[in-house]
């Protein structure tokens, strides 16, 4: 897993994005993904790790390594992913991902697509 260290930098990013994608080719992996917006509104990549699955066991171990080597000390931080089983598991049994420490929120981009996917135009 890379982790970049920015005990000085991570003060202007308040807000982590996770999500997950397929890596297709020779082997089916996932790549999990952690990013921010830093002061120059570019996307900062934080963290990454490949694994074969993305089974609540995977996002604790991912979530519990991003906690501990880049965001370390920091509270408030606004944590977004989609609805993913494994992701909410996890931040449900991880206090340090819960108030007052951090705050999870769902991605608009994941519930508009969840929303146009379930209630489908007819015409």
């Amino acid at each position: 897993m890379y982790s970049g260290h920015l005990s000085q930098q991570l003060w202007f990013c308040a807000v982590i994005s996770i999500d997950d994608t397929h890596v297709y080719g020779k082997y089916d992996i996932k790549l999990l993904i952690a990013v921010a917006v830093d002061a120059n509104r570019q996307i900062f990549p934080l963290a990454f790790a490949i694994c074969a699955n993305e089974i609540q066991e995977t996002w604790t171990l991912f979530l519990n390594h991003l906690k501990e080597h880049v965001v370390i000390q920091y509270s408030g931080i606004c944590l977004i992913s989609d609805w993913h089983v494994g992701i909410l598991s996890s931040v449900q049994h991880l206090p340090e991902w819960q108030e007052p420490y951090a705050y999870h929120c769902y991605c608009v981009k994941h519930l508009k697509a969840n929303f146009q996917k379930a209630h489908r135009n007819k015409d």
